[in-house]
């Protein structure tokens, strides 16, 4: 691949983002250092917020003078960044996990704050094939194997609601980045946790380097990635096709399947997008959907991922599994916190609440009485505790989508869910309008 690159390229890329302010992950490294320059001018010319944000991990004694260093440059272009440092004791082990874990909360955190929309990351072509080599060496399946996307949600539920990462530089070489800021006249700080055997990431760049040094072209892991990413997104369209057809959404949060499900193609992509519905997790969890589609299959039940698969009056439903929204297995209808999405509280990852002053708990098992069993009659007796109860101020308590009384206080967010676990990048439109809107054969 030639060293040099129109950062024109770059630039057209984000002009295809939205009026909102953009989050830009800023470590003073080489590659956020050119996302920055570009950006900067993209941002000056569309009169678009940009804002930086330096995350200091305050692992190294040098890393509070290397944030210094990147938000200066920053403010040298006429943007106003936010430093922030990640205070506390650092965990013995799974350090890079943690980091990792932080700068997504940062970023969630900042985005609501600021109404952004987008996360702008500096992933290159060589992180990149060092990732999928990664997940080739610890035995990743072929999603896996896709490697990262050029834009795809943040990975946080549901604190990440509403904010996209969008890597522009996925397709260009740190090795074109350098030079082309080289030619700029500029400098960017190396970091020495870079060339620290310690680190899994580190070991395998390494290799990779290694590799490329006897003749192996690392561009072919990106390439892998691509094929592999192709033919998820039609297995993810096929089985998106299937769930609008055959698969009922019930507005008190459980997926009845179809009798069929488990002989259709693409069955295990199709449970794990209802165990992510019935849930309130959008990640998808291959093993624990393994788990509750050889149960289905076998015509048992079972419970994996946070969800419950039962029988009740001859269908199949998932359900969410009630031990797990409480935490506890007793079945007791202790509250579950809230998790703020920006202006949002979302219930147990299912259920955005717009009442602000509403009280929500589990059902459990002792019903209060404005909920009379004949109400919950449809509902299999494996969900009934770990229904959401609402009681607004001063008003009666009702369970949403079984009685009135809760009606626009809560929504269960299964078309969001379901669209997060199967494209990680956007959802097709046929499919995101059609399931929100609920016009889908099928979906209610």
């Amino acid at each position: 691949m030639p060293l040099d690159f129109n950062p024109d390229t770059v630039r057209r890329r984000l002009e295809g983002l939205g009026p909102a302010p953009c989050l830009l992950g800023l470590s003073g490294g080489g590659d956020s250092t050119a996302l920055l320059l570009i950006a900067a001018g993209w941002a000056r010319r569309q009169g678009a917020t940009l804002i930086p944000v330096v995350i200091d991990h305050a692992i190294r004694p040098e890393s509070a003078g290397e944030a210094d260093r990147a938000a200066r440059r920053a403010r040298q272009l006429g943007l106003s960044p936010a430093i922030i440092r990640w205070e506390g004791e650092k965990p013995a082990t799974g350090l890079q996990a943690a980091a990792r874990d932080f700068r997504l909360q940062t970023f969630a955190r900042l985005a609501h704050r600021h109404g952004a929309k987008t996360v702008l990351l500096g992933h290159t072509r060589d992180d990149q094939a060092e990732t999928v080599w990664m997940r080739l060496q610890a035995g990743g399946g072929p999603d896996a194997l896709c490697g990262m996307a050029m834009h795809s949600a943040l990975p946080l539920w549901p604190e990440g609601r509403g904010v996209s990462i969008y890597r522009p530089l996925l397709d260009i070489s740190r090795a074109q980045l350098r030079a082309w800021l080289t030619e700029q006249d500029e400098s960017w700080v190396n970091d020495p946790s870079n060339d620290n055997r310690t680190f899994t990431r580190v070991r395998n760049r390494q290799t990779l380097a290694r590799l490329a040094a006897e003749g192996f072209d690392p561009d072919a892991l990106c390439a892998l990635s691509e094929k592999f990413r192709a033919v998820r997104t039609q297995i993810s369209e096929a089985a998106a096709r299937e769930i609008m057809t055959s698969m009922t959404l019930l507005g008190w949060g459980g997926v009845r399947l179809p009798p069929d499900m488990a002989v259709a193609p693409h069955a295990l992509k199709i449970m794990d997008a209802a165990r992510s519905a019935a849930s309130g997790d959008p990640v998808s969890r291959p093993e624990a959907s393994r788990r509750l589609l050889a149960a289905f299959q076998a015509g048992k039940p079972a419970t994996a991922g946070g969800a419950a698969l039962t029988r009740h009056r001859e269908d199949w439903y998932l359900v969410r599994d009630p031990g797990a929204v409480s935490g506890r297995a007793d079945g007791t209808s202790d509250p579950v916190s809230f998790i703020e999405a920006g202006n949002v509280r979302i219930w147990d990852g299912r259920f955005e609440i717009s009442g602000r002053n509403a009280q929500i708990n589990c059902l459990g098992k002792a019903y209060p009485r404005e909920i009379s069993a004949e109400s919950l009659a449809g509902i299999p007796p494996v969900a009934r505790p770990g229904l959401p109860l609402m009681r607004p101020p001063g008003g009666v308590a009702g369970i949403p989508g079984i009685t009135a009384e809760t009606g626009g206080l809560a929504k269960w967010l299964a078309p969001e869910l379901i669209c997060r676990n199967l494209f990680e990048d956007r959802p097709p439109a046929w499919f995101d309008m059609q399931l929100r809107d609920e016009t889908a054969q099928g979906s209610q």
